[in-house]
């Protein structure tokens, strides 16, 4: 499993994030494919730079967006933001991870000046070059292949800050109100360290504090801030790209949430649990129960990461009646998981391996309904006849040494 272990000892920023990524110099996502993104979203509007710098000794990547925008952001609305990167034509998975870090910098705003989300203009967040930070972060991870994220606790700085709304105490309110409830560190000299759009991208996309036992390593990058501070920690983050043995089991802090329906339709339950799944919850599943006077429900419950319980929120009070979600954290035992795809009659058949520290067994093997069912449905043949092919024929793979990916 590909993990990306995000350091912000010095601060956290979009650009500073992006800067890191790119410092990582994998070919599978360099500044030639953040120009391409970028023009994508503003088509020529933004100009992208890169340059070495040094800040405290240590030599990091600076990354620059430079648009007609950056010294005059325009007011914009969380509704023109997501027209912007939905016509960008992103993958389903980028897409609703880019809007949700936009929709968390809205919502804080709307919080804290006591506004609807809708009437938030986003002033400095607003600008083209926080669409391609945002963006190009979450689309660099799909195309890094990380599968998880971990991330330790930013540091703010200290004093005040000039924003949009004239002298802020450090941490600004936007990044106080996104930080709320996750751990940081205050300090680190005079001035903005984290800003709201580095407080949100981690938010929304740190997992863990720390990578699980057992992570290596493969690439490491630091991503530079523009100011060069004379006191505290260089202005810097720290990004390493790495994964965990074959075989590795890990714990991890998950969550469920619950919540009782005994006023909705058959299809209002059905159509709000394809929500959950889709919005990235691990697990959703229903259970019927008898409520108050003796009527029949339904139980909803989802198992979801820290990151994902606003949107399961936000779905559930959207797509049911329910009056609250009950909330309970949980510690589950992951095993790793890997994908090969078997020839069996001329048909490619996806296999997903459940890998752990015993012998293969076929209980760790596990083919694709979708393909078995196109099998099936072709020969006239059971869908079980078709997995114990795929099964044995995943094992010969296996036992050749061919690895799953």
């Amino acid at each position: 499993m590909s993990w990306l272990w995000i350091e912000p000892f010095g601060g956290m920023a979009g650009d500073m994030f992006l800067a890191g990524l790119l410092d990582l110099r994998d070919e599978r996502f360099d500044l030639a494919a953040l120009r391409e993104l970028a023009g994508r979203i503003v088509g020529d509007e933004a100009r992208l730079e890169t340059a070495e710098v040094v800040r405290g000794s240590i030599r990091a990547t600076l990354c620059e967006v430079h648009t007609p925008e950056s010294a005059h952001a325009p007011h914009r609305g969380l509704a023109e933001l997501t027209e912007l990167v939905r016509a960008a034509d992103l993958s389903e998975p980028v897409t609703r991870r880019s809007l949700a870090v936009l929709r968390r910098i809205a919502e804080a705003e709307a919080k804290v000046h006591g506004i609807p989300v809708e009437l938030v203009h986003f002033h400095e967040v607003g600008a083209v070059d926080t669409l391609v930070d945002v963006c190009g972060a979450v689309w660099a991870l799909e195309r890094l292949g990380v599968e998880r994220v971990a991330a330790s606790a930013p540091l703010l700085g200290e004093g005040t800050v000039e924003c949009a709304h004239g002298i802020m105490p450090v941490p600004a309110p936007g990044t106080a109100e996104i930080l709320r409830g996750l751990p940081s560190l205050p300090g680190g000299g005079p001035g903005e360290r984290t800003t709201p759009t580095g407080a949100a991208l981690l938010a929304e996309l740190g997992e863990l504090p720390a990578p699980p036992r057992g992570f290596a390593a493969q690439s490491v990058g630091y991503g530079a801030g523009r100011r060069d501070p004379d006191h505290g920690p260089p202005n810097l983050l720290r990004v390493q790209l790495g994964g965990v043995p074959s075989g590795t089991t890990e714990r991890a802090t998950l969550w469920e949430g619950a919540f009782n329906l005994d006023d909705a339709t058959g299809e209002e339950i059905a159509f709000c649990t394809e929500e959950l799944r889709n919005a990235g919850c691990l697990d959703v599943w229903t259970a019927a129960v008898q409520m108050k006077k003796n009527r029949p429900g339904t139980v909803v419950s989802v198992l979801c990461r820290e990151a994902d319980r606003d949107v399961v929120e936000r779905i559930a009070f959207t797509h049911s009646p329910t009056l609250g979600v009950r909330w309970s954290e949980r510690e589950r035992r992951e095993c790793e998981r890997k994908t090969l795809e078997v020839d069996v009659d001329g048909t490619l058949v996806r296999v997903k391996q459940r890998v752990h520290d015993g012998p293969l067994r076929d209980a760790d093997l596990s083919p694709e309904y979708e393909d078995l069912a196109q099998l099936a449905r072709g020969s006239g043949l059971p869908l079980r006849h078709w997995e114990q092919r795929a099964i044995a024929r995943a094992r010969e793979a296996l036992t050749r040494g061919r690895p799953a990916t």
